[in-house]
């Protein structure tokens, strides 16, 4: 097996289904992600029985390996060293729930900030004891008015992601409720429904304690084409802003890795009693890293007068890891701003 790979922009693909077809001469791997009740062939990949031999020994192995972490399984590739400091604690609480978890970070960029102390540990409620989910939310300080709705949506969802963002006033944490299942359900039982849907809820907190936290909604946009995001973020923006053209950059580089008629997963968040309204951009399919936005970014933080060394370096760190969520649009406190998330370990 090769070492090295001639990676010239070839389109990554996060298949959801998968078959294997075989002749005499040949076996076909079959790629394709979920189409309301069938499914859509992405990639047909043709082999010769003893390469399929090979790809099966590999699989095998892997799969074998205790010191990998295949998905599903519960040992995490992720160290401390990949978690901000206050937000340590919160990963071992995560790990001791001995369930397979995906860890995201990001970094948001605004009018001369740059903020990367920021994370996502999300976990598969299925696998988990919704007692243990809640243990952690009572432990990283949610508040109680929140952990009653918490606890009361949680049978509804999915998955749960425990957050962290760090700031100059100590940061705050984040737990979220995805309702994806839920909406593909919908989606497969009446393909023709694209009315909006609530995604996820996100209950956010100060972490130097508060009585009342922020409830966030994300409403998804089911089975909205390239064109109609980009419709739906001029109305999000109105007048022009820096991270809109952004993303407008980005969007481009990630609709040329995908095929004509396909497209994104599409929120709109809002927070009660503040004036946010954002976008969020599930662009994993597109395949890119956290490199391919290197220009788009540099431009962007030149109009926030944000550093270039302070940008190249964070760039370092996470260059080759691939670019998973584009969010922006307007923060709680009215500006503008953008969050590129990138995974460390698959959910």
């Amino acid at each position: 097996m090769p070492e090295r790979w001639v990676d010239s922009g070839v389109a990554g693909l996060r298949a959801e289904v998968c078959q294997v077809q075989s002749t005499r001469q040949e076996f076909a791997l079959l790629f394709g992600t979920q189409a309301g009740a069938s499914a859509k062939l992405e990639r047909r990949i043709l082999v010769s029985p003893l390469l399929a031999k090979q790809l099966a020994a590999a699989l095998a192995g892997a799969l074998g390996d205790p010191n990998a972490s295949p998905a599903g399984t519960t040992q995490s590739a992720a160290t401390d060293a990949d978690a901000p400091r206050a937000a340590r604690p919160m990963l071992a609480q995560v790990r001791a729930l001995n369930v397979g978890f995906g860890f995201e970070k990001s970094f948001k960029l605004s009018a001369q900030s740059l903020l990367d102390e920021r994370v996502i540990l999300g976990v598969r409620t299925a696998l988990a004891d919704p007692l243990a989910l809640l243990k952690i939310c009572r432990e990283i300080g949610m508040p109680q008015a929140q952990l009653a709705q918490f606890e009361a949506r949680l049978p509804e969802s999915n998955t749960v992601g425990f957050g962290f963002e760090g700031n100059a006033r100590g940061g705050g944490f984040k737990v979220y409720l995805e309702f994806w299942d839920r909406l593909r359900a919908r989606i497969q039982q009446d393909p023709g429904n694209v009315e909006p849907a609530l995604l996820f809820l996100g209950f956010k907190w100060d972490a130097r304690g508060a009585k009342d936290g922020i409830l966030a909604r994300y409403t998804c946009y089911p089975r909205l084409s390239v064109k109609g995001i980009l419709r739906r973020l001029a109305a999000l923006y109105g007048d022009d802003s820096p991270s809109a053209a952004a993303a407008r950059e980005i969007i481009a580089l990630a609709q040329a890795r995908i095929a004509r008629d396909d497209s994104f997963v599409y929120v709109e968040a809002e927070e009660e009693g503040n004036p946010r309204r954002s976008f969020d951009l599930n662009l994993y399919k597109a395949g890119l890293r956290v490199a391919d936005l290197q220009l788009p970014l540099s431009r962007l933080c030149e109009s926030y007068s944000i550093s270039k060394a302070q940008f190249e370096s964070l760039l370092k760190e996470c260059a080759a890891r691939p670019f998973g969520h584009l969010s922006g649009g307007l923060g709680r406190e009215g500006e503008d701003f953008l969050t590129v998330y990138y995974e460390i370990e698959g959910l």
